[in-house]
């Protein structure tokens, strides 16, 4: 009797089988993300991605931008004789009480991030950014207070603020909120759709595209993500839905409001001008892919993109017409 004859064994079939140990984690990590991404019971996910570790690289150099500030208070220019001695000395000066030269400074840093309108310009960056600005200047307002002659004594307890030290504690911070920023998304292809989920605070956030609905896949690349292997994909649907043109803002995107002329002259009139004048933004015309609604800056790009092609054409109208054909032709 030969080989092909024999009725296998159980020890010809134990090598088959997968052991409960190997098994467990593959099928506890498909449920997790299928409880993740709240798939239908047909659904299965052929990819999933997560924005590559340097899609936020330009957040990380205003990090060390911030920590660059605070580090050029903490030298000492006096003997150094250059144009730039002479500036620091100046603006040292200047903000003896108060720190205003430090918050000249930001605010001019501030002011040209949200001018730049890159992806540093965001809300939560320009918001962060007015915080650093003015943190010297809130810790020093007795200060303030006692040179104007307003009260007798202090009663903040900081009476010399540690530039170097809140760079560093800024900077860390602004890097770990960056970071806890950047993992929060998690994208998936399945069978049925595509779909963009954010987990914050509140998981389960996302948009869900389905392939028929999907006009157009493209992709923008920068010349960063050329460098360093990753791009970012966008599926089209016509809504525009976070890739629309950017336009002015004054007071993080609300429109300027209209100062009394009793205020005008005044000191809120004055604060109410310099918020709109650091908040203000160009506006340029180009798509402004949003995290939360295309495969931001994600590695292995190319498969990522044959994969959607090849779904979007299988469900799209020639494409199921096409596997109608076949199935008459091979009756």
């Amino acid at each position: 009797m030969s080989d092909e004859n024999v009725a296998p064994t159980e020890e010809t079939q134990a090598p088959t089988e997968e052991t409960p140990s190997t098994n467990s984690n593959v099928i506890d990590s498909s449920d997790k993300l299928r409880e993740r991404f709240r798939l239908t019971g047909d659904e299965e996910i052929l990819k999933h991605m997560k924005p590559s570790v340097f899609a936020f690289v330009p957040m990380y150099l205003l990090a060390l931008l911030v920590l660059g500030a605070h580090w050029m208070f903490e030298i000492d220019w006096e003997g150094d004789g250059s144009t730039i001695a002479t500036l620091m000395q100046a603006l040292i000066t200047f903000g003896k009480i108060g720190n205003f030269g430090f918050v000249f400074v930001m605010l001019g840093i501030t002011w040209v991030n949200r001018m730049f309108n890159g992806a540093t310009s965001g809300k939560w960056t320009t918001g962060f950014l007015l915080i650093v600005t003015f943190t010297p200047m809130v810790l020093s307002l007795d200060n303030i207070l006692v040179y104007l002659g307003v009260i007798e004594t202090d009663f903040i307890p900081i009476d010399e603020f540690y530039y170097l030290t809140f760079g560093i504690f800024w900077f860390v911070l602004f890097i770990a909120f960056t970071v806890f920023y950047q993992r929060s998304f998690h994208y998936a292809i399945t069978n049925h759709r595509v779909i963009f989920t954010q987990h914050l605070f509140i998981p389960g956030d996302g948009r869900r595209i389905l392939f028929d609905n999907i006009n157009e896949i493209r992709t923008q690349r920068t010349f960063l993500g050329a460098l360093l292997g990753y791009n970012t994909i966008i599926c089209d649907t016509g809504s525009q839905l976070g890739i629309g043109e950017d336009s002015m803002a004054v007071s993080v995107g609300s429109a300027a409001p209209e100062i009394p002329a009793t205020e005008s002259t005044g000191a809120v009139g004055i604060l109410k001008k310099m918020f709109a004048f650091v908040t203000y933004q160009r506006t340029r015309k180009v798509d402004l892919p949003d995290p939360k609604f295309s495969l931001y800056s994600i590695n292995k790009w190319k498969e990522t993109e044959q994969l959607l092609n090849e779904m979007h054409q299988r469900h799209s109208q020639s494409g199921i017409l096409s596997e109608l054909k076949d199935q008459i032709a091979s009756e």
